[in-house]
């Protein structure tokens, strides 16, 4: 069985509902996860909540990330391997059920606290599960032999991860991590720090928050997951050349009289800080199509506004004012005519 059908074969994660906070904790860390990943060579992609929380496939391995968070008291071996109330799992015994000796995994709980042996806390970032002393792996092996009735149980590629994570503000410390990795990446700040970060946040909600059942591996990647190139994409959108219509729209906007500049700069800047939507992603995909298709009839941008904005003035949704269709017509314009693409 290859890796994408034993893949598919696994048990998703039905772990219900779970606090705002620690949803928006788990997202960060992809996100950081993400990060990491893209500073290495290899191929990748990041897959939200399906059957782990975080995951990290490679060509020839996959990692999954159990994300766990504690305002007091830590882990033990033996808490770890301690079914609560009606789980059907110790949280030890659920990430272990997705390991097979057939296939290439590492497994790893993610925890804020560090973990504890024998009343002693474990002072590394990363442990072993199978480098701990003989007591405690055959402890840890027994319970997991008993809960998954398994004949034997390998601890050479489970892990205890202690990330000691910002809990009042851990979007700072994400979002200071995305932007030096863009400059480490890229060679240069990104032209909007905060839209670059805004882009990466939403899309990463956008697939964690995606619920409908993927029946395939290439569909759980479109649906669930981060590539490398779909990465790449957005942080090259964001580079000083790159080509985002919004330098022209604002040399647009100059020449229009005072109370219009008013009006359309205060749409333009309610555009930028607009949150990603899939619907209006897809809408501005059909306006680039079909200046595409009918480029011949636009004469110039006035030409364009009169006849486009009477196609697609009715696609779009309510809270988006006349000025704000009209600026993005604009931006759609001048990326097409620059040679960009969205």
């Amino acid at each position: 069985m290859n890796k994408q059908e034993y893949y598919m074969n696994l048990p998703k994660d039905l772990s219900g509902s779970i606090s705002k906070n620690r949803f928006r904790l788990e997202l960060l860390w992809g996100i950081s996860k993400i990060i990491d990943a893209h500073k290495e060579e290899d191929d990748y992609t990041v897959i939200f909540d399906f059957k782990c929380d975080i995951e990290l496939h490679r060509q020839d391995e996959m990692c999954f990330y159990q994300i766990k968070t504690k305002k007091s008291s830590h882990y033990t071996d033996n808490s770890l391997c301690t079914k609560k109330g009606s789980e059907q799992n110790s949280v030890l015994g659920k990430l272990y059920a997705l390991y097979s000796p057939g296939q290439a995994i590492k497994l790893a709980i993610v925890c804020n606290r560090q973990l504890k042996i024998n009343k002693k806390d474990i002072d590394f970032p990363k442990v072993c599960f199978g480098e701990l002393d003989k007591d405690t792996v055959d402890n840890i092996k027994n319970k997991l032999k008993d809960e998954l009735k398994l004949d034997t149980v390998d601890l050479e590629n489970v892990f205890y991860i202690f990330d000691n994570m910002d809990f009042l503000n851990p979007e700072d410390a994400i979002r200071g991590k995305l932007i030096k990795a863009f400059v480490d990446i890229k060679g240069e700040e990104p032209q909007n720090p905060n839209a670059l970060y805004r882009l990466v946040s939403d899309t990463v909600k956008e697939k964690a928050s995606y619920e409908f059942d993927s029946n395939t591996y290439e569909e759980v990647v479109k649906t669930k997951g981060i590539t490398r190139n779909e990465f790449d994409k957005m942080l090259n959108a964001h580079k000083k050349e790159s080509k985002t219509g919004i330098v022209e729209t604002q040399e647009y906007i100059k020449k229009l009289p005072l109370s219009k500049q008013r009006k359309y700069n205060t749409a333009l800047g309610n555009l930028i800080e607009m949150p990603r939507s899939e619907s209006l992603q897809m809408l501005k995909l059909q306006i680039y199509k079909y200046i595409e298709e009918h480029e011949d009839d636009f004469i110039d941008e006035e030409c364009y506004l009169d006849k486009i904005s009477m196609i697609f003035d009715d696609d779009f949704n309510l809270e988006f004012t006349k000025e704000m269709k009209m600026v993005q017509y604009l931006i759609i314009y001048y990326i097409y005519a620059s040679g960009g693409e969205l």
